[in-house]
């Protein structure tokens, strides 16, 4: 067999701490949104973490998988005159009534829940959208509809059901086999056994769309600039406290 030269090792290892870094530092934005909207919410200041350090892994996990799954199709254009718009309209519709419903149904006939009246909404959200699409697809020339990017609407849809899924995932395993409840929604709108809730997913969607296309840019810039030496220095720095963090954590009472 033969060796691995120093250069592929470095290659490996460059690899290994970017994606170290680029972990740790959604960590970090993550719990500086989760302090920020909880005190916007009711002014109280709090770790919303699991660990004692300003990070959350959850987040960190959540957009190495969004940058995993949605790289190769944020590189496509979806135009408007693709098959996919169709679809990509439908939801975003959706999103979009959704929220309408949320801000002025229940204030308005006092309805708490979205399925109340779910068969009406439903008639109304058809119809509205497909005379939407209609006209748009009628009054848009279709050199035009080639122009228009839908790539970010597609991408912000799937960052929506991506993030749904692991905040589910990882609230059933914190609750059920640790007993750690780091959330509740069960007094939100929309939520799923209070595990998780429109809003916040939505929330997700609109914070992972622009991480995903205004700051990993620049963090790529950052660490494509950083020397190989500096960047092992700060994963294992880095590292080293979110391991020990872990472990009082886990072991020390």
């Amino acid at each position: 067999m033969k060796k691995k030269s120093k250069k592929e090792k470095n290659t490996k290892l460059n690899l290994v701490c970017t994606i170290f870094l680029t972990f740790f530092v959604y960590c970090i934005i993550g719990w500086l949104y989760e302090v920020i909207w909880l005190y916007i919410l009711d002014g109280n200041l709090t770790n919303r973490g699991f660990l004692f350090g300003p990070y959350l892994p959850i987040y960190g996990f959540g957009m190495l998988l969004l940058l995993a799954l949605l790289s190769n199709i944020m590189k496509k254009k979806i135009s408007l005159n693709n098959k996919l718009s169709i679809p990509a309209l439908l939801i975003a519709f959706l999103f979009i009534f959704i929220v309408v419903i949320e801000y002025t149904v229940p204030r308005i006939y006092k309805i708490t829940t979205f399925f109340n009246c779910f068969k009406l909404y439903l008639l109304i959200y058809l119809l509205i959208s497909a005379i939407f699409i209609f006209v748009l697809k009628a009054l848009i020339p279709k050199k035009t509809q080639e122009k228009i990017n839908l790539t970010p609407l597609v991408v912000f849809i799937l960052i929506f059901i991506i993030t749904t899924v692991v905040e589910f995932v990882a609230h059933y395993m914190l609750d059920v086999h640790y007993g750690i409840l780091l959330w509740d929604y069960s007094k939100d709108y929309l939520n799923l056994n209070r595990r998780v809730c429109f809003d916040a997913s939505r929330n997700f969607a609109i914070g992972g769309t622009f991480l995903l296309y205004v700051v990993q840019p620049k963090l790529e810039k950052l660490f494509n600039n950083m020397k190989i030496n500096k960047k092992l220095f700060y994963t294992i720095l880095f590292g080293s406290v979110m391991i020990i963090d872990f472990f009082i954590k886990l072991f020390v009472k």
